[in-house]
């Protein structure tokens, strides 16, 4: 059986930034609803440990993840309004990381957290991470 990815790379590497991101949160919501249904399937045929990743024939596309993640942190912030444009953006892929996180993906926390701050920092405001790291 040939092996789907979410988001499929003709899908989502044109359009500008918001149109790729949603590509790309509208392909983490189908991932999340496919890792889930193999779950409860898994559960349901009585397998202890559930489906392991060699078991799913579904993947996410990392790679367009990761050149969009690099395209956004090289925007400029020059201006309040490129700063804030870029924490938009940095938004949006945390909200991306978070549904993956809930795909059984618990290691993306971090990830989905270092963006949420970096987005905060750019809008100007102060997080308790920052206060520490001071």
């Amino acid at each position: 059986m040939p092996l789907l990815f979410f988001p499929h790379t003709e899908d989502a590497s044109t359009g500008s930034f918001i149109e790729r991101i949603d590509q790309m949160r509208e392909a983490g919501e189908r991932y999340k609803a496919a890792v889930l249904e193999s779950l409860s399937k898994a559960q349901q045929a009585a397998e202890v440990r559930g489906a392991a990743p060699k078991d799913l024939h579904f993947a996410y596309n990392w790679d367009i993840l990761s050149a969009v993640l690099r395209d956004v942190r090289e925007l400029p912030e020059g201006t309040k309004e490129d700063r804030h444009f870029k924490a938009d953006y940095l938004a949006k892929l945390a909200e991306i990381y978070e549904l993956l996180r809930d795909a059984r993906m618990s290691k993306l926390e971090a990830v989905r957290l270092a963006l949420s701050s970096e987005a905060t920092q750019l809008r100007g405001g102060n997080t308790a991470s920052t206060q520490v790291a001071s």
